[in-house]
């Protein structure tokens, strides 16, 4: 399990790109030793990777831009931000986190009456901070500027004093195999967090998520409750969610 300060290296990384072992040391007020000692085991468990003075995330571990992923599939995102809304009753606490395809859901939230809504998600907070009879809880964190989100700690933290009616998640990629998975280590735990203080587990996903490659472990389906997506690709995609028991409501086209 990793500490506190290893998490936190690995949200600064995130969110601040390479960082420096003296930098480091300054800032968390400890010796270039013990740095070093940290980022060795995050080394390890694959987690980064070293280079001369300093660490960095691991190759391919780098995600597209929220701006990018929001212009992709974009009509599919919407019918599924539209289906999600229509399953959360009024007066519900919604836990939602990182992705594009949950902003969608939160716009679809909007005329909601009487929700409590804790949030980690920039996007997500600025599309229903004009809409007054919804109360809105933003987390603390480090913040992930091309990601228009925060993690870490403080944002783990801050979900586990809310046990939620329902948590809307995104994933990174989806597999067969493996399930959920992210592009790295504060995006998975996130999810986890969420999923692990809902009574409800939602995901939100489109099918594009099954031709992506992520290398964090989130949760198997059967942890998921309900995928929403657009369509399930051929092959075992089916069978996997109907043996983990993960109901799938398929949002297709709107009927004219």
């Amino acid at each position: 399990m990793l500490s506190v300060r290893q998490r936190d290296i690995l949200s600064l990384i995130e969110a601040e790109g390479a960082q420096y072992i003296e930098a480091l040391s300054e800032r968390f007020g400890l010796t270039t030793q013990t740095i070093r000692r940290d980022i060795n085991a995050l080394c390890d468990l694959g987690y980064a990777k070293r280079f001369h003075g300093g660490v960095d995330a691991p190759v391919g571990a780098r995600n597209i831009s929220i701006s990018a992923r929001a212009s992709l599939n974009n009509q599919a995102k919407q019918r599924i931000g539209r289906r999600v809304a229509a399953a959360i009753e009024p007066g519900s606490t919604v836990s939602m986190g990182i992705g594009s395809t949950v902003r969608f859901v939160a716009q679809a939230l909007r005329n909601h009456e009487r929700l409590r809504v804790v949030t980690n998600n920039l996007d997500v907070a600025l599309i229903l901070c004009d809409a007054p009879q919804i109360e809105l809880h933003m987390t603390g964190g480090v913040l992930r500027h091309d990601d228009r989100d925060v993690v870490g700690t403080e944002t783990l933290q801050f979900f586990k004093k809310f046990y939620a009616s329902y948590a809307v998640v995104g994933a990174g990629a989806l597999d067969a195999d493996k399930g959920v998975l992210d592009f790295s280590y504060s995006e998975a735990e996130t999810t986890t967090t969420l999923l692990a203080n809902a009574r409800t587990r939602l995901l939100v996903a489109d099918a594009s998520k099954w031709e992506r490659n992520a290398s964090m472990r989130v949760v198997p389906f059967s942890d998921i409750d309900c995928l929403f997506t657009d369509h399930l690709p051929a092959g075992p995609a089916t069978e996997a969610l109907e043996t983990a028991k993960t109901d799938v409501v398929l949002c297709g086209a709107d009927k004219p």
